[in-house]
């Protein structure tokens, strides 16, 4: 072969060759780049990683100092609901409202009982010459001796009978009603408003038990029925 032959023809061999090679280059350049990226990419992604992981200690960091400052403590701390002195606004209801005195009773006048209050069992009379009940007691004094009145309230009834004369009744209350029989030179009338120990009238004879020593005839009634006087007022 001819020596402008050999060189004339394309050489298949080298162009073959160059574009094997060109296409390593490339996929060489590409799968750099590939890599490249991807790093880039991871560098960024722990940037910002750490930056976040910075803020939220940075956030922990203010709470905690916020939350380390310390509190005033409170007044009531240590208080229990017995320290404090209980203050009610409410009206008072009339339950608890203060209750009145208890009644004190006085007797009427003083001397020896002659005679004592009997319901059931029968005394004797020396007025009638029989035995009969005796529904108060008779308390020896002399005539003119000033009765009392035993406790304190109002003047029921004035009245005059054949056996017990005039009589006074007084209310108390709690329906306690007293009677004091025999009464001359008045001092009180229906209506009138009396305290324990003020002075009614005075003693005279009682026509139903006149044959008796001199006396005043007293009477208690509890609820409208006759009842013992010293039991009722507490005098035993």
């Amino acid at each position: 072969m001819k020596y402008s032959e050999y060189h004339s023809k394309p050489k298949k061999s080298n162009t073959a060759f160059i574009i094997v090679t060109a296409c390593c280059l490339l996929a060489i350049g590409g799968a750099s780049w590939f890599a490249a990226a991807n790093i880039s990419k991871r560098k960024v992604k722990n940037n910002n990683s750490k930056e976040e992981s910075s803020f939220s200690q940075s956030v922990n960091q203010d709470t905690s100092s916020v939350s380390s400052v310390p509190e005033k403590p409170s007044e009531n701390v240590g208080k229990t609901v017995s320290d404090e002195p209980y203050q009610s606004s409410s009206v008072p209801s009339a339950s608890s409202e203060e209750k009145p005195a208890q009644q004190v009773y006085t007797m009427p006048v003083q001397g020896e009982i002659i005679k004592n209050y009997s319901e059931k069992e029968l005394q004797y009379s020396a007025t009638y010459g029989d035995m009969r009940i005796h529904t108060g007691i008779d308390i020896a004094c002399e005539e003119g001796t000033v009765i009392s009145a035993c406790g304190s309230g109002t003047v029921t009834n004035v009245e005059e009978t054949a056996a017990f004369g005039v009589t006074v009744t007084i209310d108390h209350g709690n329906g306690i009603t007293s009677k004091y029989s025999s009464v001359k030179d008045l001092k009180v009338k229906k209506g009138d408003k009396v305290a324990a120990g003020d002075g009614i009238g005075s003693v005279t004879a009682v026509p139903g038990e006149c044959a008796d020593q001199s006396h005043l005839h007293f009477e208690v009634c509890k609820n409208e029925q006759p009842a013992s006087p010293l039991s009722v007022l507490g005098l035993k």
